[in-house]
């Protein structure tokens, strides 16, 4: 008996053709469950941090605003982050040219908040996660409280 017979049947029982789509099937049926099977790590304990944040070119409105004790939240999706445990303001500079040099000179009527914020993050072994976002120096984020809204880069990240 003929391993392929005349009409391109292996054994006279499959097609060629077919038996490659069923072993393609089933390849990327196993390699899919394989995928499912294996969970990412998750850490759901929460520990304290304290997020330093600076909200940059505000008028005295939003200096006031920004009290301790108030909470903190994300603006887009109104996930809580922590509350505000200290706050302090200072003119906001921007540099300017005198004479050939660049100086910086405060702006009237601006200023800079730097205000830190104890939050439950999850420290997971990549990320450290804030108010359901990833946060890292640098990042920028719309955020709100009760009385305001406000664009703020983070600073400093302590976890306990």
């Amino acid at each position: 008996m003929k391993i392929i017979n005349e009409k391109g049947k292996i054994f006279g029982i499959i097609n060629i053709i077919d038996l490659a789509a069923i072993l393609i099937i089933a390849l990327v049926g196993i390699g899919g469950y394989q995928r499912l099977k294996s969970q990412p790590i998750v850490v759901s304990e929460t520990t304290k941090a304290i997020i330093t944040i600076e909200v940059s070119n505000v008028r005295i409105p939003t200096v006031n605003s920004i009290v301790v004790g108030d909470g903190i939240y994300h603006y887009d999706k109104g996930n809580y982050i922590g509350e505000i445990v200290e706050v302090s303001y200072e003119e906001y500079m921007e540099p300017l040219e005198r004479d050939g040099s660049w100086v910086n000179s405060p702006l009237p009527g601006k200023y800079n908040v730097i205000f830190k914020v104890e939050a439950n993050v999850r420290d997971n072994p990549d990320v450290i996660v804030a108010g359901g976002e990833q946060t890292r120096v640098g990042a920028q984020f719309r955020l709100k409280n009760k009385k305001a809204t406000f664009f703020g880069t983070v600073l400093d990240i302590k976890v306990n």
